[in-house]
This record gives structure tokens, sequence and C-alpha cells, in this order.
């Protein structure tokens, strides 16, 4: 029986969180491939049979932390993302007008070109 005590202690201490400024800290350091695949095995913990009802608590509370840091990183990535398209339709937008422009001012050139040498042959 003295063998299953260090068992016992050694697996909750593996399932127990960090104190919760170095979890608060921890989370918002690691990054969203880490925090998944934490969540994961917790998630894969919490299905198994072996979870201790001490550490319960703590593991669901570590999953919705893990869970708000990784769709905080998602609504990161994707605002990110939606303003490099944003720029490049700019661009692409800055561009098409100033290849109009350049074009309407060659066609004015064309314009007062021909007019020039019609009024010349009227004369």
């Amino acid at each position: 029986m003295t063998e299953a005590t260090p068992d016992t202690s050694r697996s909750a201490a593996s399932a127990a969180p960090a104190p919760a400024g170095a979890a608060a800290g921890s989370s918002e350091g690691i990054g969203y491939a880490e925090a998944l695949a934490e969540l994961e095995g917790i998630l894969d913990e919490l299905d198994g049979d072996e979870v201790d009802v001490d550490v319960l608590g703590a593991r669901v509370r570590r999953a919705a932390e893990l869970l708000r840091l990784c769709r905080a990183r998602i609504a990161g990535a994707r605002f990110e993302v939606e303003q490099v398209v944003s720029d490049l339709e700019a661009e692409a937008d800055a561009a098409t007008a100033a290849a109009g422009v350049a074009a309407d001012a060659a066609s004015a050139d064309d314009d007062e070109d021909d007019g020039g040498d019609l009024d010349d042959r009227d004369a």
C-alpha cells in the first residue's frame, strides 16, 4: 500500500495544473499548437476512468482557459488575415484606378492629336 501512495501522488501531481498565477502567465506565453495539444491531453485524461476527483475541477478550469486562449488566437489570426486581404484589395483598387487615369490621359492625348490634325486639314 505504500507503493500505491507515490503512484497516486505522482499522477495527481502531473494532472494538477500550475498555480493560478503561473497558469495564466504560461497560457499567455504558449502558442496555439501547444495549447491545443495540452487541451487534447486533458480531454483524453477526462475521457479515461483514472481522473482523480480532487483534480477534476482544476483540469476542467484549465481546459476552459486553453479553449479561451485558442479561440483568441484564432480570432487574432482571422483579424490579421482580413487586414492583409483588405490592404491587398485597396492596393489593387488603387492600381486599377491609376491605370484608368493613365488610360484616360492617353486617350485624351490621342483625341487632342486627332482633333488638331482635322483642324489643319480643314484650313
